[in-house]
């Protein structure tokens, strides 16, 4: 969020530096990005924009008076010199002339919580005065008009959200705010969803309500008449609605934190009033107010002395505590040896516990004045270590996959249930949550993939001009799987791993996964082959999937080409490490003198036969100078005969005795030839 320190200014009268200011706001918890000099274009007076990363939960500093409110108190209780002025009066506000009645219906809504309006007549729409372009340019807001610019001006001065629109646009005088029955045209799109919240002048739509607004109704250079509205719709809904139609703008930014709806009138006025100062409009309508269900009481909160200053490890003087809580304006109705119990002001939604007063106590007062001379000792025990081992573990897998060009995501443990048509397991069944707030996500995830295919269809969609990133994502995640399995609930980490890559090899997705699993001390000894893929064994212990996954499955997602994945049982793996106690810290190393020979055979072999069965063949019985062999390349040809393939394979042997000669190796290479072209039917290239 970007502020003005001119206007700033307005709200709070301090001498105290910009810089120091800078430092109190990232104290308080207001953390400041960038500070950068200014210069206004119509004067020559000079200004500060501040850059602000304004927490998620804190809506009532989204406005320069927040911002000033919160500063002030943290000024004052520091000992500095600091006033907060007054909001300017709105007692002028009356209505002057008689203009048309408007209608307006408002349905009876859970998503609406306030609805407030007034008319203007005989407005003029002209250039702004340059206080008001300084302030909104400073920010980064461009000017448009004097009746928009108060729209904007009233947004960044108390963070409340109004509209305005040209009333002579409106048909018969008549307005509804009521759910969308269906589809609808808006701003020359379609939207597709129904239940929307919309304010409709007869059948068109004039916006979606704390979104966008119909660019037909908006006040143009001829406009003598306007309508302006504040309203506070449910916070919950705006998010909804935000996020299905992929929009975000400083509207929905405000809304989705929720609003104090107590602020509808005073914007409302205010407006109002600069409106009529600028344009020499009249008012034309009192204050229509629609306010079906007022919010319960302040809450009440009892605080305990003992608690605060347990959890800041620090005697914190109760005269100070109360001095911070009047700071705060928050009321102290009662006091004993114990406590304080106390009332919340009604803009602080976000203090609902005895805990996050403790918060705000030790956010004014300042983290960094405690001073603590006790020494802390930590005591390191078996389980904690085990902990951080398992986590140095996950993070080497992860720096390794990064190498690769895997990217980490993390996705919700919830999940829809149309997923679970392509599951067919009947060892154990789905958890189902009973008071999920979204009843598409009422299901606990019982496997990674879905998850990550949603990620590689969103960023599919936003790529689709974008040529060098299509069909090239590498993604993995940790997380769990959650079952319901004979009356117990079954927790098991994953290590999920995805490649979505045009002319991917699958050999060499089964090398890196392999490569995983060795670098975590485990050697896979079995591999048993599927339809679609391979498992990896681990002493009859399942390690890993790995295969392509299911058209029917990728058409869910709008994915029309191969994709692997890989699923990788973490839980077993750790457990197997315990077992065989093999310790990550301790590595060990086996050195050898002896020479490692390498030969390199090129086959025509059937397209059926595997890699596997290759390697088989090569371990025979008398062959005990052979240590491995390694795929070096799988070549496919129209040039050769129908149903085969090339495969070069590299063998290394090695014979510990030091013994081993050329003429023993060409004897072995040449028995080799022998079984592959009798066995297998290979022709040697």
């Amino acid at each position: 969020m970007k502020i003005s320190f001119n206007w700033l200014k307005l709200y709070l009268d301090t001498e105290v530096s910009i810089k120091f200011i800078c430092k109190i706001l990232t104290d308080i918890g207001l953390l400041v990005e960038n500070l950068k000099k200014i210069k206004n274009l119509n004067s020559f007076q000079e200004d500060y924009l501040i850059e602000l990363n304004i927490p998620p939960n804190r809506r009532d500093v989204m406005s320069h008076y927040g911002i000033a409110r919160d500063l002030n108190i943290a000024l004052k209780s520091r000992g500095f010199k600091s006033k907060m002025k007054d909001l300017p009066s709105v007692s002028l506000f009356k209505k002057e002339i008689n203009f048309k009645n408007l209608k307006c219906f408002i349905e009876k809504n859970k998503k609406c919580i306030r609805y407030s309006y007034t008319t203007l007549s005989n407005i003029k729409v002209l250039d702004s005065p340059n206080w008001l372009k300084n302030y909104l340019n400073n920010i980064g807001c461009i000017s448009t008009n004097n009746i928009l610019d108060i729209e904007n001006f009233i947004l960044y001065e108390l963070g409340k959200p109004i509209r305005i629109y040209d009333l002579d646009k409106i048909k018969n005088f008549s307005l509804s705010l009521k759910e969308s029955p269906k589809k609808f045209w808006f701003n020359k799109k379609f939207f597709s969803s129904k239940n929307d919240l919309i304010l409709f002048n007869e059948k068109n739509p004039i916006w979606i309500a704390g979104l966008l607004v119909n660019k037909n109704f908006i006040v143009e250079k001829f406009t003598k008449n306007i309508f302006i509205e504040s309203a506070d719709y449910s916070a919950e809904y705006i998010y909804k609605i935000a996020k299905k139609y992929n929009i975000k703008n400083e509207f929905s930014i405000r809304f989705e934190r929720g609003l104090d709806p107590n602020l509808n009138i005073y914007a409302l006025k205010r407006a109002a009033l600069l409106i009529k100062k600028l344009s020499g409009g009249k008012i034309s309508s009192k204050i229509v107010d629609f306010y079906p269900e007022k919010p319960e009481k302040n809450i009440d909160l009892f605080i305990r002395f003992n608690k605060i200053n347990n959890i800041i490890g620090y005697n914190l003087n109760f005269l100070k505590i109360k001095e911070i809580l009047i700071l705060l304006k928050i009321k102290v109705l009662k006091e004993n040896f114990n406590g304080l119990k106390i009332k919340i002001p009604f803009y602080r939604k976000d203090i609902t516990r005895e805990i996050d007063v403790i918060e705000e106590i030790l956010r004014i007062y300042g983290y960094n004045h405690f001073n603590c001379k006790e020494k802390i000792y930590f005591s390191c025990k078996k389980r904690n270590f085990l902990l951080k081992k398992e986590k140095m573990i996950e993070n080497m897998i992860s720096n390794q996959l990064n190498s690769h060009g895997f990217y980490e995501i993390l996705n919700s443990s919830l999940t829809e249930k149309k997923y679970s048509k392509y599951e067919s397991n009947n060892f154990y069944e789905k958890i189902f949550i009973f008071n999920s707030k979204n009843k598409n996500f009422s299901f606990l995830r019982d496997n990674l993939l879905f998850g990550i295919l949603e990620k590689i269809s969103s960023n599919k969609n936003k790529n689709k001009n974008k040529n060098k990133n299509k069909n090239k994502y590498k993604f993995f995640e940790w997380g769990k799987k959650y079952l319901f399995y004979k009356k117990n609930i079954l927790e098991n980490k994953t290590l999920g791993i995805i490649c979505a890559k045009n002319n991917n090899s699958f050999f060499q997705f089964k090398g890196i996964i392999e490569q995983l699993i060795i670098r975590c001390g485990i050697n896979v000894d079995n591999k048993k082959i599927y339809k679609n893929g391979i498992y990896l064994n681990y002493k009859k212990n399942i390690i890993c999937n790995i295969g392509y996954i299911k058209k029917a499955i990728l058409e869910e997602f709008e994915i029309f080409h191969n994709i692997l994945y890989a699923d990788i049982n973490w839980d077993i793996i750790l457990l197997l490490l315990k077992k065989e106690e093999k310790s990550f810290f301790k590595k060990k190393y086996h050195k050898y003198n002896f020479t490692i020979y390498r030969r390199d055979i090129s086959l025509l072999i059937e397209k059926k036969i595997s890699f596997e069965e290759i390697k088989k063949l090569s371990f025979y019985k008398e062959n005990k100078i052979l240590k491995k062999i390694h795929l070096l390349d799988e070549y496919n040809s129209k040039n050769f005969p129908f149903g085969k393939k090339s495969y070069t394979i590299s063998f290394f042997f090695q014979n510990l005795k030091n013994n081993l000669t050329e003429t023993i190796i060409e004897k072995t290479i040449n028995k080799l030839k022998f079984i592959f072209i009798k066995k297998i039917k290979a022709i040697i290239r």
